[in-house]
């Protein structure tokens, strides 16, 4: 038996737990001085047996294998908080064109007074004007879609009779200075309140290029939000499952929990304490506001979003405010729409607290819901009043999976025998019993111990949403970690340092296999994909952001003359390249995957030249 000599040092207040389970009189402790052997006595032990079993021939009671078995996982993904943009961070759906330069800006479309782009066909009946808006922003009665026939050349109130075809919409130079300044005009801002920078898309992608009216992106731009593809708001996080809160959990009042009908904690007395443990309710969420993070916080977020609607109410839709919310205890109790990516159903919600995470904290049921499996996926929240007003199906793009990601339907009471599956394995009770520990030691399929589940409670028609229960407490689900290394290391470098650091720490890690890991898994990947991309890639107009497949004869963009850059750049190819030699050196790989790296090296210096080829100016040499 190899023995590994190591100092220990025990102190006084957790040594008794130690020495109990080595079978030796804790009394000795009382002692002023006392040697070494008088602890661990003076017989050696020269044993084939295994450790545990030679510790239970010294303890007064058998002592279980307290780690069992280990199973292996790789590292999730690092939590999220924040408002969702598309490409180009849009404040409203509506095109710009090339007009609207590389910032999409509405601003500098502005500026050249139209933009060339495809836009809906519409007249107003009144006043007769044609408009590309459904309600006539002269004097704002809705408008009727018009027709436009190719082979004609002729718009039409319906479908072409002759060739019995017609769209919809048509390519045309958009009088944008007479919109905006309707929009202006509408909102009764003043020049000095409409933002400097409001950003639209490059063009629209539905059936119909349906578009937002200007004034719902001058609004989300003064308020720093942008939209999504269906026209909402939405906030990312990351999915964390919850059964049970404290008042000072979520940084919210007694009598604003009671008021909302949390009135009884989760043995039935009272709600009078801060510390009271509250079971919560399967609609109700406990947004993201962690202060030490770089990500956004949702309850300023949403203060926005309020702020936006109400204005929106307002000033554009001339009716009065909703939420008057001014600081965030007036986000509780305001309803949302809880929804999974990849799917086309929202889930109703309701915001209760706040917690200092990056993630979301909801009910089992509530990402279950969403068809989520409760735990590290990520979920969008938006503000009910938003998608009700500014949702439309025909904002959708019109190609395959256009409609994924999108509320389409509004589910207002989750079923419990409704949602996702995995759902009935949940398992709803406050303590295991021995039996399955016991079990465990023995390997048996843990359907061989019955413990109360959604799916026995749903067979025997019992309520599945109280009384659900927890098997560990903790003094506050915010005493974590909120922020992984992960994300507050700035470089992959800082990253990859921090890892083998923690690596060569721990014995149960060979460093060398995880080096390779790293090289073969990530590195080598990365690098022939960049590789792979560079040899097919596009160029990219500095200007208007105009891709180009292969550079003009000119060199410039062929629209507008911009400098053309590459899509897939140097910098990209070759930044894994020097620490991955490094780790390959450092903690001795194979001699194939160095040779594997020194291929990769040689390939990369082939295209772009090596470090010392690069020109000189001649004067250097005199």
């Amino acid at each position: 038996m190899n023995t590994i000599i190591e100092n220990v040092v025990l102190n006084e207040e957790n040594s008794k737990s130690l020495l109990t389970n080595l079978g030796i009189d804790c009394s000795i402790l009382e002692k002023e001085n006392f040697s070494v052997k008088e602890i661990i006595g003076s017989e050696k032990y020269n044993s084939e047996k295994e450790i545990l079993e030679i510790i239970n021939e010294f303890s007064e009671f058998e002592i279980k294998d307290k780690s069992g078995d280990f199973i292996g996982a790789r590292m999730g993904r690092p939590e999220k908080a924040k408002l969702r943009k598309l490409i180009g961070s849009p404040n409203v759906l509506f095109p710009v064109g090339a007009e609207g330069g590389r910032l999409r800006s509405l601003n500098a479309a502005l500026e050249k007074g139209k933009i060339r782009s495809s836009f809906p066909i519409l007249k107003c009946n009144s006043c007769g004007k044609e408009t590309i808006y459904n309600t006539c922003e002269n004097c704002g009665n809705k408008t009727e879609k018009k027709y436009y026939c190719y082979d004609c050349r002729a718009i039409f109130d319906s479908i072409c009779e002759i060739h019995n075809k017609g769209q919809s919409f048509t390519s045309m130079n958009l009088d944008i200075g007479h919109y905006f300044s309707k929009a202006v005009e509408k909102l009764k801002f003043q020049r000095v309140e409409i933002p400097v920078l409001i950003k639209g898309v490059r063009g629209t992608s539905s059936a119909g290029h349906q578009i937002e009216n200007i004034a719902k992106g001058i609004l989300r731009a003064k308020h720093g939000l942008q939209v999504n593809k269906d026209g909402t708001i939405r906030f990312d996080a990351t999915e964390l499952p919850l059964t049970a809160f404290k008042p000072k959990e979520i940084s919210v009042g007694i009598e604003k929990l009671k008021s909302i009908g949390y009135d009884k904690d989760i043995f039935g007395e009272e709600l009078t304490d801060k510390e009271q443990i509250l079971e919560l309710k399967p609609h109700d969420i406990i947004l993201p506001s962690c202060i030490d993070s770089a990500d956004e916080k949702a309850d300023d977020v949403f203060i926005r979003i309020c702020n936006f609607v109400d204005e929106l109410l307002e000033k554009f839709y001339g009716i009065q405010k909703f939420y008057n919310v001014k600081k965030k205890e007036d986000l509780i109790g305001q309803l949302g729409v809880f929804m999974a990516p990849h799917n086309c159903a929202g889930v109703a919600c309701r915001i209760i607290g706040f917690s200092n995470t990056q993630g979301v904290f909801a009910s089992p049921y509530m990402h279950a819901a969403v068809r989520r499996d409760c735990d590290g996926d990520e979920a969008a929240i938006m503000l009910l009043l938003d998608v009700l007003l500014n949702f439309s199906l025909e904002f959708l793009p019109s190609h395959r999976g256009g409609t994924q990601d999108a509320p389409l339907v509004l589910n207002a009471k989750i079923d419990a025998g409704e949602v996702d599956d995995q759902i009935m394995d949940f398992e709803l009770t406050s303590k295991y019993p021995i039996e399955l520990y016991r079990l465990a030691e023995l390997r048996k399929h843990s359907s061989e111990i019955k413990i109360p589940n959604v799916k026995s409670r749903l067979k025997e028609g019992k309520d599945n949403f109280t009384n659900i229960g927890f098997t560990h407490d903790t003094n506050n689900i915010n005493d974590g970690v909120v922020c992984s290394s992960y994300k507050f290391l700035a470089t992959m470098n800082d990253k990859l340092r921090h890892q083998m650091e923690l690596v060569e720490k721990i014995r149960a890690a060979d460093t060398t296999d995880t080096a390779r890991l790293v090289i073969d898994r990530h590195f080598i990947k990365d690098m022939r994909g960049n590789l792979r991309g560079f040899s097919t890639q596009s160029f990219r107009c500095v200007e208007c952001n105009e891709i180009l497949r292969r550079p003009p004869l000119s060199g410039t963009c062929s629209k507008c003359n911009g400098k053309l850059i590459f899509t897939v750049n140097e910098g990209g190819i070759k930044k894994y390249l020097e620490p991955a030699i490094n780790l390959a050196e450092k903690y001795n790989v194979s001699p194939y995957m160095k040779q594997n790296l020194e291929m990769i090296k040689r390939y990369i210096d082939s295209i772009f030249g090596k470090e010392t080829d690069k020109q000189e100016a001649l004067a250097r040499w005199f």
